[in-house]
């Protein structure tokens, strides 16, 4: 409710009466827009509270508003301002403070971000199929075993302490602890608590990593053809892009090794398994390479290790972390992929001396986290749950990829090029040159098929015409759909591609 104590100012001593200095004021409140079109206005008995009047005085203020059209008095419902105001564009009476409307703003600055994309959101529709870039199933989530363990943090006198401030900036010990636990036995990793630090997600990890190791101008060894939210966050920090080719083995180290006899990069920045958006995984002797590479030349490697957990044709390669003797490997994981992206968890596993300088930073991005969630996934871990839910997703993931690969090639094979996935959340689909993915985005849109725009381009920053396109949120009926649509559009595209 609008604070309308403070905003009409009523003269008790002034010669015009009360009931009018309201009626004038409301009305300045309406042609202002504070008031628009269709508000309903507080009860009289609630609005002669608010300002101190008698009640008679405010229903004759509303009386003389109705009979000049400002207001409609509804029988039973109340008091509103008309549909139908005397002013047909009214305008506010002071300036703008949205610069897009009315210019400039008092002050100036410079932008520096000119290299980012405005995000706009898509329209949001419950018919509509989405081929996004590779997320879970958030269905099949354990969501009343989370709901159950944050009901018991809310009624426990022992825990609700959790939803106050806290006094660790590097995430729930209890958290901690677990994922200590679970990346031992899942991932070989030999740490402790002081090793690891709870973030909001990934892309907080990654913007607290190289804020705290870059400083402006360092290069940053990333794939040609990489995670643009990642190169994003390398060149907010101050870094600078060392583009290295990618192939069918991840990243070319050779390429790597000649660039550091020139110019070593401060970090490299690495997708071990499943490379965004490639989906290839870097061999083990290019691992065993790039490690002696760090130590050699000092920089760190900053391995994103985001679907660890999702390997479909055998077992995958232990993370690079595991096998980092001289602690040049910053290890990032995050439950976006493996459980949900909703619940905005990650973690950095490095030395202790770093956790300690990026909890410094961490207080004044995120100040105390939320303990009381990261105690409910603690459990969660603790009770087997995710273990369960791990095992349940991969077999259904590994379904799930057989089948979106199944049907695009019968589908569209003649249209695309894909490697099967081997592991991961979405497939790297190539598009032949006659197919704009963009028309074709646009197309599929108007038939009700929303797909993840594609944001890849080259080292020349030409785009690529190749679309990273995630099975795993989509049930075996929803994909073939999905892909029937598509297919649909692609040749609808074709022939207008040959008119031109």
């Amino acid at each position: 409710m609008l604070p309308f104590k403070t905003m009409i100012h009523l003269d008790r001593k002034a010669p015009r009466p009360l009931y009018l200095q309201l009626c004038n004021q409301l009305i300045v409140l309406i042609s202002q827009g504070t008031l628009p079109r269709g508000t309903r206005l507080p009860g009289s008995r609630n609005l002669a509270t608010q300002l101190g009047l008698n009640r008679r005085t405010i229903m004759s203020a509303l009386e003389e508003l109705e009979a000049q059209g400002w207001v409609e008095i509804r029988e039973h419902r109340g008091c509103y301002v008309s549909s139908e105001l005397p002013l047909r564009n009214p305008q506010a009476l002071g300036p703008s403070l949205d610069p897009k409307q009315d210019g400039p703003t008092s002050f100036s600055w410079q932008s520096q971000f000119d290299f980012l994309e405005y995000y706009t959101p898509p329209p949001r529709s419950h018919r509509r199929i989405v081929i996004d870039a590779g997320y879970p199933d958030v269905r099949l989530a354990p969501h009343k075993e989370l709901m159950r363990h944050l009901s018991s943090i809310a009624r426990s006198r022992q825990q609700v302490h959790l939803l106050s401030y806290a006094d660790q900036f590097t995430g729930d010990i209890k958290l901690r602890q677990e994922l200590c636990r679970h990346l031992q036995q899942s991932r070989g990793l030999q740490i402790k608590e002081d090793q690891i630090m709870i973030t909001r997600g990934s892309l907080m990890a990654f913007y607290l990593i190289f804020r705290c190791i870059l400083q402006s101008g360092d290069y940053v060894a990333v794939g040609d053809v990489s995670f643009k939210v990642a190169n994003n966050i390398i060149r907010l920090a101050g870094g600078q892009l060392m583009e290295i080719p990618i192939d069918e083995d991840g990243l070319d180290i050779d390429v790597l090794e000649r660039q550091c006899q020139t110019k070593a990069p401060k970090a490299v920045f690495i997708m071990p398994h499943h490379h965004n958006p490639t989906t290839v995984s870097l061999s083990a002797e290019r691992r065993m390479r790039l490690l002696m590479l760090a130590r050699q030349y000092h920089f760190a490697i900053v391995e994103d290790d985001y679907d660890y957990d999702f390997h479909y044709t055998n077992s995958p390669i232990l993370p690079m972390a595991s096998a980092d003797k001289t602690k040049s490997v910053i290890y990032v994981g995050s439950l976006s992929k493996t459980v949900a992206p909703g619940l905005r968890t990650g973690y950095i596993v490095a030395h202790p001396k770093l956790i300690d300088d990026l909890s410094r930073i961490s207080r004044f991005i995120d100040c105390h986290g939320n303990h009381a969630q990261e105690r409910a996934i603690s459990m969660l871990y603790a009770d087997g749950t995710i273990r369960r839910h791990l095992k349940k997703s991969l077999q259904a993931y590994r379904e799930r990829c057989h089948h979106f690969y199944g049907h695009l090639m019968d589908l569209m094979g003649d249209m695309v090029s894909c490697r099967k996935p081997d592991g991961g959340l979405a497939a790297w689909v190539q598009f032949e040159d006659g197919i704009d993915i963009h028309s074709l985005r646009k197309l599929a849109l108007s038939k009700g098929l929303q797909i993840t725009k594609p944001v890849f381009s080259d080292r020349n920053g030409q785009c690529i015409n190749a679309i990273r396109m995630g099975f795993a949120s989509l049930t075996k009926a929803e994909m073939r759909r999905a892909l029937i649509v598509l297919r649909d559009c692609a040749l609808d595209i074709r022939p207008a591609v040959a008119k031109r």
